[in-house]
């Protein structure tokens, strides 16, 4: 049987985001959030990954610890992480893996579901499946969530819809989850981009197990190399890099068109706001959950 190495990182829950990325760039392996708990005003997750164990091992643990070292000099005050680890075998990685995964409605009538499961979808259901190990990102975390909600609130109440959804980009795409999910929600085109390779490698694969070849490309491209006009942007990123794209992003979007932030903490919201406002962006909705916030601009037309 092959082994494996069961990784358990606690972390402050308001960085389990952050670094489930950086673990999944470091190693190319997904992760899952265990369990949460609360303790006075301090609430703290644990993370699980699962690393094969070989040769890399090493150098891989300690290239993510070095990474994840560097991420926690931006917060002095903050308690540094505690690492545990687990050897398992095949069969009890396995089992390990697939049991904290199951059927997730996320949304008006979607259902992501990992392809192990299976899943009888009911009325007006559309179901997403997913290999959560492909890549970051299955739809569970906050930031996620909101990106959907914002995508169903514009779909239902926005008074062209044909229009927001007739040609999408989703920018670090990651599994490809927002992409799918637009796709499902009407749209007529849907480019992906993401400049890992891994990442991209999901997607594609999460695009054909899904169908949506005809609807959704998937692209390892930067944002700042992308050319054409969107009417609806999906950015589920970080505030840095969130910030430094704003001038990319305006260029990207057509007048009257929509653009979706997500990825920042709720804290942080009033940054990225005047950042977008002070580049011509016109505020149109904030959404929270958690410590979580999703900030919804619209590009304006002539006279606004």
């Amino acid at each position: 049987m092959k082994p494996w190495i069961e990784v358990s990182l606690t972390v402050p829950t308001p960085l389990r985001e952050e670094v489930s990325a950086l673990i999944f760039e470091e190693t190319g392996q997904g992760s899952f959030f265990h369990e949460e708990t609360i303790e006075a005003d301090r609430s703290r997750t644990v993370i699980l990954t699962y690393l094969p164990r070989n040769e890399h091992l090493r150098d891989q643990l300690r290239r993510l610890k070095k990474r994840i070292e560097a991420f926690y000099l931006h917060f002095p005050e903050t308690e540094p992480p505690t690492w545990t680890f687990r050897h398992l075998f095949e069969e009890n990685w396995q089992e390990n893996w697939k049991r904290h995964f199951q059927p997730l409605r996320l949304g008006t009538g979607l259902v992501v579901c990992p392809t192990w499961e299976t899943y009888a979808p009911g009325p007006g259901e559309t179901v997403i499946r997913l290999d959560p190990g492909q890549a970051f990102g299955t739809g569970g975390h906050a930031s996620t969530r909101l990106c959907l909600k914002a995508m169903d609130t514009l779909r239902k109440d926005s008074t062209s819809p044909d229009f927001l959804f007739s040609r999408v980009l989703d920018i670090g795409t990651g599994t490809g989850i927002l992409a799918l999910a637009a796709a499902a929600y009407g749209a007529g085109s849907v480019l992906a981009v993401d400049n890992d390779p891994l990442a991209v490698e999901a997607a594609v694969r999460h695009v054909r197990l899904n169908g949506m070849e005809d609807t959704i490309r998937v692209e390892p491209t930067a944002a700042e190399d992308l050319r054409g006009e969107f009417t609806l942007v999906l950015a589920n990123l970080t505030l840095k890099d969130l910030l430094s794209l704003v001038t990319v992003l305006h260029k990207l979007l057509v007048p009257g068109g929509r653009l979706v932030t997500s990825g920042v903490l709720d804290t942080q919201a009033k940054t990225l706001i005047h950042a977008y406002l002070r580049q011509g962006f016109l505020f149109d909705s904030l959404l929270l959950e958690e410590e979580w916030a999703s900030v919804l601009f619209r590009s304006g037309t002539k006279g606004e």
